[in-house]
């Protein structure tokens, strides 16, 4: 059995962006996270599982370093909960969005980047 452990939709202001305007005046962004592990290493404590709270703050920590690109601060999410969680992975996906861009005349309400990774890690992936 697998389980599935998720942020949806995590809501932060951070310095990001190709401009430097973005950086300096910060931009919102959803981030969502999900965590697919064997079942076979969870049990009811906590020490045992992936604390949300603790996921929340990796996010958070990470998204308040500047970073250029949408693709560079999912990926260092991606890595950063790989390196803490490495028991049991099946998969990790990030979802980053940006919110109510405005570019060259068109509006959208977001774009964004998803990163995924499979476990184990294979030439492929």
């Amino acid at each position: 059995m697998l389980t599935t452990i998720f942020i949806d939709q995590l809501q932060l202001f951070a310095p990001i962006g190709w401009y430097e305007e973005e950086r300096v005046s910060k931009v919102g962004l959803a981030i969502s996270v999900k965590v697919k592990l064997k079942s076979s290493v969870l049990n009811d404590e906590l020490n045992k599982t992936i604390d949300y709270g603790m996921l929340t703050s990796w996010i958070m920590e990470i998204g308040r370093q500047p970073t250029n690109l949408l693709e560079t601060l999912a990926e260092n999410i991606l890595l950063h909960i790989e390196k803490e969680v490495p028991r049991g992975l099946v998969s990790i996906w990030v979802g980053v969005r940006k919110s109510q861009i405005q570019s060259k005349g068109v509006l959208a309400m977001a774009h964004g980047v998803e990163v995924e990774q499979s476990y184990p890690k294979s030439a492929d992936n």
